[in-house]
């Protein structure tokens, strides 16, 4: 149903910005959201391909890759696409360290797209 993927979506933005601001509150018909005084982020996502080949990304960055597993560094979340132009099947890495192919379901990514932290007043 239409109110489930948006309870859905609601529940996924309020785990990006937990990530992004250290601290949420969920409350019944809204998100109270503190201030992040610095929301600039670094850090870097690294692919291992099949055959021993490692690719860096840092930021928005079309690539063809087959991964093995991903390690994601650093204070910053990324998100892998199936599809150039930050399309097609999506993971969102929100957890830092080591992500395998099976966590993320496929193997094929050929975009990335850095998740930017915002500032809520």
């Amino acid at each position: 149903s239409s109110k489930m993927k948006i309870y859905l979506l609601l529940l996924f933005s309020a785990q990006i910005l937990q990530s992004c601001v250290g601290g949420i509150q969920i409350e019944h018909m809204g998100i109270s959201v503190p201030t992040n005084p610095d929301p600039e982020c670094g850090g870097s996502l690294t692919m291992f391909e099949y055959g021993g080949s490692e690719t860096v990304v840092t930021e928005d960055e079309d690539v063809r890759v087959r991964v093995e597993n991903v390690r994601l560094e650093g204070n910053c979340y990324f998100t892998l696409y199936s599809r150039r132009g930050g399309r097609g099947r999506t993971y969102y890495l929100t957890r830092r360290g080591e992500h395998s192919v099976e966590d993320i379901g496929w193997s094929r990514v050929r975009s990335v797209r850095k998740v930017e932290c915002i500032i809520l007043d």
